[in-house]
């Protein structure tokens, strides 16, 4: 029992660990470009460019970019223009803005998809998740695990609605989501159809989307009642390098009187178009030890955020 305890305090110093590094990333040296109107202007060869706007007419778009200067975009090889916040300097780097925010291995930040933003998770070749932004303040996630199959007796598929509430902008917000599933040929002993699993919770986060703390949680719903047992979580992320990030995630919960401890810690090493979590879970069981499980998550985003 006291290793038990021990290890969860343990998990808790990493996770507030990870926090605090991001909070020395943050006292870097950061500054934001002037404030001239920034935009992403996609072309039809699959290029996109982002810069500050500096002119525009029927025939031409003129931007001033970090890296090639100010060029000159014919319209007719553009396929559309957004606007784009002003992106992050650090120590004369620039960083993009970072569309992995709302999710860390498996679990989500209170950071939601905003609108016309959308997202592909695979975790482990078997869970795959497609979200999309209908709001800057509503996202939902179809699920599926088509590989998950034992005895012709599971199929999983699941909704996860999600509401991201801010309550100041950029650093602070509330989620409240759900979990909505169904398993495809699952019965009980009597022959009563128990196939359906559901699942509520709350998560609060303070940070920006590149630097992080999270705390939820969550309640289990099935046979027609809520658990009495909730399920904890705590997370953190912390973005070192335009192209590289750390992430901690655990859970904390009960199973048949059994205490589980569940951790992860790994590297995301990110893209504009596709990140990939790299890391490892240790299960710990109050009463029959701790087995390590190798992790590795892919996520796509795609979309554009819709003013």
């Amino acid at each position: 029992m006291h290793s038990f305890y021990c290890f969860s305090r343990s998990i808790l110093l990493a996770t507030f660990l990870i926090f605090a590094a991001g909070q020395l990333v943050v006292a870097q040296e950061i500054t934001q470009a002037d404030t001239a109107a920034w935009v992403i202007v996609y072309t039809s060869d699959g290029n996109e460019f982002t810069g500050q706007l500096l002119s525009q007419d029927a025939q031409t778009v003129v931007l001033k970019t970090e890296h090639f200067g100010v060029i000159t975009i014919q319209r007719d090889v553009i396929t559309g223009i957004r606007p784009a916040k002003k992106p992050k300097v650090v120590n004369g780097r620039v960083w993009f803005e970072n569309p992995y925010a709302p999710r860390y291995f498996v679990g989500s930040s209170a950071y939601g998809l905003r609108k016309g933003e959308g997202a592909y998770e695979n975790s482990m070749l078997f869970l795959n998740q497609v979200s999309y932004g209908f709001s800057d303040q509503f996202s939902l996630g179809v699920g599926f695990a088509p590989f998950i199959i034992i005895d012709d007796e599971l199929f999983p598929v699941w909704l996860m609605p999600k509401f991201s509430i801010p309550i100041e902008q950029d650093k602070f917000y509330i989620a409240l989501g759900g979990m909505f599933g169904y398993e495809f040929n699952s019965y009980n002993d009597d022959g009563d159809n128990s196939a359906n699993f559901n699942a509520a919770y709350v998560q609060v986060t303070y940070g920006s989307r590149d630097n992080n703390f999270s705390a939820g949680v969550g309640v289990n719903f099935s046979h027609g009642s809520w658990s009495r047992s909730p399920v904890y979580s705590l997370a953190g992320t912390v973005r070192l390098a335009p192209r590289l990030g750390l992430l901690a995630e655990s859970y904390f919960f009960k199973d048949y009187g059994d205490q589980v401890s569940i951790v992860a810690l790994g590297t995301r090493f990110m893209g504009r178009r596709i990140a990939i979590d790299v890391g490892l879970a240790l299960s710990v069981f109050e009463f029959d030890g701790a087995y390590p499980i190798p992790y590795a998550t892919l996520h796509v985003p795609f979309g554009s955020v819709k003013n």
